[in-house]
């Protein structure tokens, strides 16, 4: 008992406070089963995520790190304001994984977008992953532009494309899209 009473006491989450973690003091490793493992200041943490805050404007700035707990809950430790305060291996380790989770393809060509009349489009388009039929349900929030030249796109299946300057697509495409944006 008085074990889980110093993790509960050690365990204290602070909502509204934002902790911007001192890169020479942090250590991540990658586990044989893929989770990533974190160092920081002398304290171990397991399954740590990595999540983008800013997305779509950064990939290597505001780099939250969380780790589940023993309740299985997400925690966060603190923010990587930049990636490049990490060390080569440290930030070739971190990128490949924000990589991976991120990954969207972008879309280099439409060929149409049909709307079934029930809340769904499909977009025929060629993206940087092959000729995809890109099932979009609620397409008012899941095909949107992000500026005035970048779209994202979030499929039914939770699959994400992107394609970062409309204006460099062809204008048969442009032509198609124009309908929906």
């Amino acid at each position: 008992m008085e074990n889980n009473e110093k993790i509960l006491k050690d365990e204290v989450y602070e909502v509204d406070k934002l902790t911007i973690l001192d890169c020479s003091k942090l250590q991540i490793t990658k586990e044989k089963s893929g989770f990533l493992t974190a160092v920081y200041d002398g304290r171990e943490y397991k399954r740590v995520d990595p999540t983008r805050l800013i997305p779509f404007y950064s990939k290597t700035e505001y780099i939250s790190l969380s780790y589940e707990n023993e309740e299985k809950e997400f925690r966060e430790i603190g923010v990587i304001r930049n990636m490049n305060e990490l060390s080569g291996q440290q930030y070739d380790l971190l990128d490949k994984y924000l990589e991976y989770k991120y990954y969207m393809p972008e879309i280099t060509k439409i060929y149409s977008i049909r709307d079934n009349m029930r809340g769904s489009i499909f977009v025929k388009a060629d993206t940087t992953s092959g000729e995809k039929t890109i099932c979009v349900r609620d397409w008012y929030q899941n095909f949107r532009m992000l500026s005035s030249e970048y779209l994202y796109v979030n499929d039914a299946d939770g699959n994400k494309y992107f394609c970062k300057d409309i204006n460099r697509l062809d204008k048969r495409s442009r032509g198609i899209l124009e309908m929906f944006t």
